[in-house]
């Protein structure tokens, strides 16, 4: 059995990975490059067999539905049949709605073709058995892939961590469903941020309370798919009693209600308590009984901002975005943010990473005492060396490795 990660090996994001029997091929993610400083994503990779030529892939398997793991799939080939969680589907379709509706771009047409995991039920592609599991991490319904051929077992973790609201239960699933692994393969965002504090999405939550209690006024800039934040910050709202608004674009209420007819937990109940689509109707409303504003970096949450200027806006997102000297640098973020502080608005961080912290990615290979890990979306992986002491083998982009 053949491993090759096309992309992926020292970059965060883009990642391709292959797996190989000698009768069997399937493609784990189809990611497109994260955008770099100049806010251009490559996507020039091309894969014999997968993205042109004749078609020689049994399968690709999306993780979940982030642009750095999915971005690429219109250049799948179209007879190559794609995987995805049913409900990770679902939201990625009305992400595609957007992208066609607003920008022409994007591809719901062909996000309807895509085939659904359903948890623990295992798909055959030739020898090679695959068996989803749910992991936890910053999109809703993300998956690990549990692979086996050849009488040997390979774990990808896809995007994980354990401190997200799923995060409790993840201990207990390694450990009954990821023994005796072959090759981990392994997600490393964190190993090139060490310094970086990771809190839980609970105790965002418990601080998204006070804020909310504190505060009449509250703005905040999240991911639109970050579920698990956005739900804080909704159990957030209705513990004081606050409106939970969201944008005139009402993508995202829809997406709240996908994730309400998909989960049974109270957690990610959005209908509890309404969620208000913001109109100018609702000015006089939001004025006397205080808001929580689920805003954009788009001139309506401007605006808005300068008509309460004595509020607060909570940055939920990754710091490097606002770092003039990170690749990853987002000018307009940046701007948005700057604007809404000279306006008088008062700007508190708030948010976790969506990634494993160092010491979770030590716990998971402690548990699977893999034979061989391989570190991916990481630009330092050859800092596992350092942290655990297993077998870590670095791979380059293209490069294979056999077991």
């Amino acid at each position: 059995m053949q491993i090759k990660v096309y992309r992926g090996t020292h970059q965060i994001g883009g990642c391709v990975t292959e797996i190989k029997t000698q009768t069997a091929r399937i493609i784990i993610d189809m990611g497109e490059n994260l955008p770099s400083s100049n806010g251009n994503a490559q996507t020039t990779l091309e894969i014999d067999g997968v993205t042109l030529g004749k078609p020689d892939c049994n399968a690709v398997l999306i993780t979940h539905y982030h642009g750095d793991h999915v971005g690429m799939f219109e250049r799948i080939l179209p007879k190559i049949p794609i995987y995805m969680g049913a409900t990770a589907k679902q939201i990625y379709s009305v992400v595609q709605n957007v992208l066609k509706n607003k920008l022409n771009k994007g591809n719901p047409e062909r996000v309807k073709t895509f085939n659904e995991f359903e948890v623990g039920k295992p798909l055959y592609f030739g020898d090679i058995k695959v068996t989803p599991y749910t992991i936890d991490h910053s999109a809703f319904d993300a998956y690990m892939l549990l692979i086996e051929a050849e009488g040997k077992r390979i774990l990808h973790t896809g995007d994980f961590r354990m401190h997200g609201v799923r995060g409790c239960k993840m201990h207990a699933v390694f450990e009954k469903y990821c023994q005796n692994i072959e090759v981990l393969i392994c997600e490393g965002t964190m190993l090139s941020r060490k310094t970086e504090k990771v809190i839980t999405e609970h105790e965002l939550g418990i601080k998204a309370a006070e804020l909310l209690c504190e505060n009449k006024y509250v703005f905040a800039l999240c991911s639109s798919t970050n579920i698990d934040t956005i739900a804080e910050f909704y159990n957030a709202a209705i513990k004081n009693k606050k409106p939970f608004i969201v944008c005139e674009e009402d993508f995202q209420a829809e997406i709240l209600q996908i994730v309400t007819q998909n989960s049974t937990s109270q957690f990610y109940n959005f209908n509890r308590q309404k969620v208000y689509i913001y109109g100018e109707n609702l000015n006089e409303f939001m004025s006397e009984r205080g808001f929580f504003f689920l805003g954009r970096t788009n001139y309506v949450t401007q605006k808005l901002i300068e008509k309460f200027p004595e509020s607060i806006l909570i940055y939920s997102m990754w710091d490097g975005y606002l770092d003039k000297k990170h690749p990853a640098f987002n000018e307009y973020k940046y701007n948005f943010v700057n604007c809404a502080l000279n306006r008088g608005c008062r700007i508190v961080s708030l948010h976790t990473s969506g990634h494993a912290s160092i010491d979770e990615i030590r716990e998971v290979c402690k548990i699977t005492n893999a034979k061989t890990i391989i570190p991916i979306h990481s630009e330092a992986p050859e800092l596992l060396n350092e942290m655990i002491s297993g077998n870590v083998v670095v791979l380059q982009d293209n490069e294979s490795f056999v077991i």
